[in-house]
């Protein structure tokens, strides 16, 4: 039986996804028939929709520097959970008229993270086509995609490792949408 094909190809979030995604240790529950290809550390992602890059929707937003994170990449899907932190959270908004805002914001995510939630970001390249892919493995290693979903949505997806470089894995990710 041919796996079900989700409704969005792409979903990103937090505490809705833990005991669904996630469990609270921080390991990906798996689909049915669902097979792991590979479990890295020390990975991030950045995701927009369109693609342009004046005033784009940002879906999931990536650090500068290391992260705590775990990036899955599985036979039906492309998973990255990434531990709450919530100093670069809060950092663009610690502006004097933002204070108030980024100190809510902080307890709110203090507590998050107290109850096991992580960010996370799920990808189903199925339900994706790669329109362009633009790869950088000398100065650091990170992979730039251009997605056009089943709904017709454009997708900017880029991927890349927070210290040193993996080749074999962004070779990995790439492979996992068709053109």
């Amino acid at each position: 039986m041919e796996p079900q094909v989700p409704a969005l190809p792409l979903r990103a979030g937090d505490s809705e996804g833990r005991d669904t995604l996630y469990t609270r240790p921080g390991a990906l529950i798996g689909e049915p028939g669902e097979s792991y290809l590979d479990i890295v550390d020390g990975w991030d992602m950045n995701v927009r929709c369109p693609w342009r890059k004046f005033l784009p929707g940002i879906i999931f937003m990536g650090f500068n520097g290391r992260v705590e994170s775990k990036l899955y990449i599985t036979s039906n899907r492309i998973v990255l959970l990434r531990e709450i932190d919530s100093w670069r959270e809060v950092a663009g908004e610690l502006t004097p008229l933002g204070t108030p805002t980024a100190v809510a914001k902080e307890v709110r995510l203090k507590e998050l993270k107290q109850a096991g939630v992580r960010q996370f970001c799920e990808i189903h390249p199925k339900s994706l086509r790669l329109i362009s892919a633009k790869k950088f493995v000398k100065r650091g290693c990170r992979l730039d995609l251009r997605l056009i979903g089943d709904d017709r949505r454009e997708y900017a997806v880029s991927f890349w490792k927070t210290d040193g470089r993996d080749a074999k894995t962004l070779s990995l990710i790439e492979a996992q949408f068709h053109r």
